[in-house]
């Protein structure tokens, strides 16, 4: 009796954590932005943004983003975003850390398609975005925030 209780225990753990993997996710991203928002300096760059599915805050210190193996090619600061919160994220060559200003990684995106990761402190993956062709000035994202389903916005 006691190695069937282990046994739901571990069960129960591994399914609640894998309803808190997707509470974090890549909602939306552009790959050729030269009219669609401007950054903080008034430049056209690309982005990606982030939502938060859950009920709960999370803290992305230590998460990764990255547009190619190398999974902690940028790495967030000591930020939360709030539950039902969408963060941008500038991918501009900017390498802006402060969480106090816009957040800039030190890579952008190409426009041919890349595939974005988002990657957990512990080299896990998050989530990702396969790497898919986008028309300039368009965005790929789920519709509503937070679904299984993509489109070109």
């Amino acid at each position: 009796m006691k190695t069937q209780k282990t046994i739901f225990l571990v069960g129960f753990l591994f399914l609640s954590l894998s309803f808190n993997a997707q509470n974090i996710l890549i909602n939306e991203i552009i790959t050729s932005n030269s009219t669609v928002i401007t950054d903080d300096d008034g430049s056209y760059e690309d982005w990606v943004e982030l939502y938060n599915n859950g009920t709960e805050s999370i803290s992305l210190l230590g998460y990764g983003l990255s547009d190619n193996d190398n999974l902690f090619k940028w790495v967030f600061p000591d930020y939360s975003i709030q539950p039902g919160e969408h963060l941008l994220i500038w991918c501009s060559n900017k390498n802006r850390t402060n969480p106090d200003f816009p957040l800039h990684t030190n890579f952008a995106i190409s426009a041919s398609g890349e595939t974005i990761s988002l990657t957990y402190p512990d080299g896990t993956i998050a989530d990702q975005i396969p790497a898919i062709v986008i028309p300039q000035n368009f965005s790929f994202g789920r519709a509503p925030s937070g679904s299984s389903t993509f489109l070109i916005f």
